[in-house]
């Protein structure tokens, strides 16, 4: 086996992931990218999870990740309950 410089090792990592890349299809690098997003955010605490997402994509869309996970739209935890709707 040849031993590559670490020029020729870096051009070989390179176009062995060109030719991983080229060969995926569209449903496996969807697939991928996904994985390694998920990989990245799982890890973090609700606080860190809110600064990545806010740097991301910006207060409305948190505002509605969160209203849509929680169903609250002020923000607050407390799960309003219709009160006239209990007997």
């Amino acid at each position: 086996m040849t031993e590559l410089t670490g020029r020729q090792l870096t051009r070989g990592k390179e176009e062995y992931t060109e030719a991983v890349v080229e060969n995926m299809t569209a449903s496996q690098m969807r697939a991928y990218i996904y994985q390694i997003l998920y990989n990245d955010v799982s890890v973090l605490s609700a606080h860190d999870f809110a600064k990545k997402v806010l740097k991301t994509f910006g207060e409305d869309f948190y505002t509605e990740l969160v209203t849509d996970i929680t169903g609250v739209k002020d923000g607050s935890t407390h799960v309003r309950r219709d009160l006239a709707a209990i007997d």
